[in-house]
């Protein structure tokens, strides 16, 4: 019987492995992909994160790295499942047991910490995009663009820092916006700009058709005056976001995101649940506010497991 399973092994829910291990509580991580740190991970490993304490940029596979060895320097770490996905959650008694699709274990909380979790990259949408080469969703390795022509699709964080990171490789990098205004941070907007990055707002795809064994022709059209343009690029990177796959556990959502209440407790007593999973009024997604609320998760399930105990409000 465990004190908690913390699902998902991304950067919260290591963090959360590593402070449960300072609570001296016994525990287990399952992770569903091959490797720890989530999307950092799968999707980011060259993207320099910038908004963390401490660090002026991190290369996000750098970030992972640190916590992993946070992680692993704990005498009383956590195991760690992977390639192992939950599957069901069924309550028994005052225990719940957690179903993967290779075990079942027993434990007196959950923590769900599986931000997008298994998810796949939202497409373009075209009829052709899967038959047409060099279009990618993910960037694991920035030498690629070496003296490429690189179009960017997106305005989020990922997108425009993307674009930051290729630019100094690349023949020419241009973001492509569907929108006039950037979700992106602002300072990182404002650098894209100084960077002089070709940026093409308010515009949306038409077509994409391959020109070559390596070019690819790309038709827009601009919103509001409806008039379009060519460009050819050697890349296209979509950063149009994940799609996150459903799961079957019988918890309260809004919009598929888990609805929380103290302490981050979901719908179910003893489930808690964290990270880009939830959504409350306020609610910041970044790796800073996840951070802290497996902190103040960890310390409650503390009082749960041990009521007399006598637990710190800091380290």
């Amino acid at each position: 019987m465990y004190d908690i399973i913390i699902v998902g092994a991304g950067p919260i829910g290591l963090y959360g492995a590593t402070l449960g291990s300072l609570h001296n509580l016994n525990g287990l991580i399952i992770e569903a992909s091959s490797t720890v740190g989530g999307q950092l991970t799968s999707l980011y490993p060259e993207k320099d994160i910038i908004d963390l304490p401490s660090f002026n940029k991190i290369k996000a596979k750098d970030f992972i790295a640190k916590l992993f060895e946070q992680y692993q320097s704990k005498k009383n770490r956590f195991p760690l499942k992977i390639e192992e996905k939950v599957c069901d959650i069924k309550k028994k008694n005052d225990y719940y047991l957690v179903i993967t699709d290779k075990d079942q274990y027993e434990s007196k909380t959950i923590v769900l910490a599986t931000g997008m979790g298994t998810f796949s990259p939202r497409p373009i949408g075209l009829e052709n995009e899967s038959k047409l080469k060099n279009i990618l969703y993910s960037c694991k390795d920035v030498k690629i663009f070496n003296n490429k022509d690189v179009v960017i699709l997106g305005g989020g964080d990922s997108a425009v820092d993307l674009s930051l990171l290729i630019k100094p490789l690349s023949k020419s990098t241009t973001i492509i916006h569907r929108r006039e205004e950037f979700r992106a941070q602002s300072s990182s907007v404002d650098e894209m700009y100084i960077q002089k990055i070709n940026v093409l707002k308010n515009k949306s795809i038409i077509s994409i058709d391959q020109i070559n064994n390596q070019s690819l022709q790309i038709k827009l059209k601009d919103n509001s005056t409806k008039n379009e343009k060519i460009i050819i690029a050697d890349y296209i990177l979509v950063q149009y976001g994940q799609i996150p796959s459903q799961d079957n556990f019988p918890i309260e959502k809004n919009n598929n995101l888990i609805k929380i209440y103290d302490y981050y407790q979901t719908s179910l007593e003893n489930i808690f649940a964290c990270g880009n999973i939830i959504t409350y009024p306020g609610k910041v997604k970044n790796l800073t506010t996840g951070l802290g609320e497996i902190s103040t998760i960890i310390t409650k399930i503390d009082q749960i497991i041990n009521p007399t105990k006598n637990i710190p409000i800091h380290f």
